[in-house]
């Protein structure tokens, strides 16, 4: 599945936070859960993947996978591309100096029932650890109209 990348309205955010990995590598045996409740089970939201690099991130795109455990019982797993560069190594995030900041949108939709859920990413590549990476997060938040 491939994502998206959009810009986001902060005062539609139900939920955001971003974890950050030691020595800046995420290794595959590392991966990052994030809980949140929902109290509404009639609101569109939107999940996003954060992602933040440095510029010495040595590739164009990074492969995840993203476990949803939802409240009532069920669970998936989905394999997430995310892009990072265009062909010509333009970074495709926000770049400040030698960060670049990534959100992918990776589903719209509703949380159907109320209570919580989680949210597991785990780096899917096929180096054990890779390099250079800050942080990675999951972002909620209202449906706007685009």
């Amino acid at each position: 599945m491939s994502m998206i990348f959009l810009a986001c309205d902060r005062g539609n955010v139900l939920f955001e936070e971003n974890q950050n990995f030691e020595d800046n590598t995420w290794s595959f045996d590392d991966p990052k859960t994030f809980s949140y409740h929902s109290k509404d089970s009639i609101t569109p939201v939107k999940l996003y993947i954060n992602l933040r690099t440095t510029t010495d991130f040595p590739y164009r795109n990074i492969y995840m996978f993203l476990h949803s455990n939802y409240s009532n019982g069920y669970s998936n797993i989905d394999t997430l591309q995310f892009f990072l560069a265009d062909a010509e190594g333009n970074w495709l995030g926000d770049n400040s100096g030698t960060i670049v900041e990534n959100r992918a949108l990776v589903s719209k939709g509703v949380f159907r029932d109320t209570g919580t859920y989680s949210f597991t990413l785990e780096q899917a590549m096929r180096n054990d650890s890779l390099t250079e990476i800050l942080d990675v997060g999951v972002r909620i938040e209202r449906l706007g109209i685009d």
